[in-house]
């Protein structure tokens, strides 16, 4: 008889160390309506954006998570912002399109909704819990810097004359990549070494780079080097030097994202590099760190300086084309740096 209320008796203190231990479990239950409001699938990096979303979703069913496809218009997502608030959202996942939403979006933290943005992010920090996306001024360098190097190595004559097209105006991801770019190709157009021909923004999509190439070409086609902000926008770049009949390789040209079309285009030596950005990857963290706040009040803890959640880069060339997936989704997504999270196969 002692032996069974002994029994009994560590079998409850057990099971409320149980309770303590396991962060959020008087979120037990409860459920929280969570909008992710993004840019849309006008471009066709955001389709691997929402299915992450999705995936990540599924594991963390307390989250009823409504996917809002704002049509690449800052006003509209603006207003989305405003009707889940009024709609009693308990959080926000915000691809931001466009700094003028970021008024939107101090207004529903004033509120008191939970804002983590993704892939682009807001001009007021303060207003969001977090941010999971890439540092896109080095990103903007570094696929700059390759491009360079591999100029250099082939002993390319100077100056190399260079066409630099950035991407949505407003954008942070424009912004920040073209900043990075111009970082490397300043010293180097003081020096003589580059001529920056044509520097404007071909707004992240195929055929307005194309155009814009076009156009140029028709100008001259003594160019070395076109840097993009994105696969989109180097893929009509080779459009264009197909349409002139530039064999591949004879004008380098740099990307972002690793679409699915430019690693086979980087395969065949239309392209010279992308870097992986990773939209899938960001999602899922997104999602993690949302159930992170909602369910265990966990923010990102001070060693991620600005609440900035960074996802891998790698820069894709020929040499390491065979390791990167489409979109540079990983084989197994993994956990969030931080909070309760868990990998799970993407």
């Amino acid at each position: 008889m002692k032996r069974a209320k002994l029994s009994i008796a560590t079998a409850a203190v057990t099971i409320a160390m149980m309770a303590t231990a396991v962060p959020g479990a008087q979120a037990a239950g409860k459920t929280f309506k969570v909008d992710f409001i993004f840019d849309g699938y006008t471009y066709p990096y955001f389709a691997p954006m929402a299915q992450g979303v999705r995936a990540a979703a599924k594991l963390y069913p307390s989250l009823k998570i409504n996917i809002i496809n704002a049509n690449n218009s800052g006003p509209t997502e603006s207003s989305d912002i405003a009707t889940a608030v009024a709609a009693g959202v308990q959080g926000i996942i915000l691809n931001t399109i466009e700094e003028s939403v970021t008024a939107a979006a101090q207004k529903a933290a004033a509120a008191g909704v939970p804002i983590i943005t993704i892939d682009r992010d807001i001009t007021a920090p303060s207003a969001r819990i977090a941010f999971i996306g890439d540092n896109d001024f080095v990103l903007g360098r570094e696929m700059t810097q390759q491009a360079l190097s591999y100029l250099a190595a082939h002993k390319v004559p100077k100056p190399w004359n260079v066409v630099l097209l950035e991407g949505t105006l407003g954008a942070s991801t424009a912004i920040d990549r073209w900043q990075g770019a111009l970082g490397v190709l300043k010293p180097l157009e003081k020096n003589g070494s580059v001529k920056i021909v044509l520097n404007t923004s071909a707004n992240f999509a195929t055929n307005t780079a194309q155009s814009v190439m076009s156009a140029e070409l028709a100008k001259t086609t003594n160019i070395q080097l076109v840097i993009c902000g994105n696969d989109a926008m180097a893929l009509g770049v080779e459009t264009a030097l197909k349409d002139h009949g530039i064999p591949p390789g004879k004008v380098l040209v740099t990307g972002a994202d690793a679409q699915p079309e430019s690693l086979t285009a980087i395969g065949n030596g239309w392209q010279l590099n992308t870097v992986t950005h990773a939209p899938y990857l960001e999602a899922a963290w997104a999602v993690e760190a949302m159930a992170n706040y909602l369910l265990y009040k966990v923010k990102p803890p001070a060693k991620f300086s600005g609440h900035n959640i960074l996802v891998p880069m790698v820069v894709v060339t020929k040499a390491n084309l065979a390791s990167v997936g489409a979109w540079g989704t990983p084989a197994v997504v993994p956990p969030l740096p931080y909070g309760k999270s868990q990998s799970f196969k993407s």
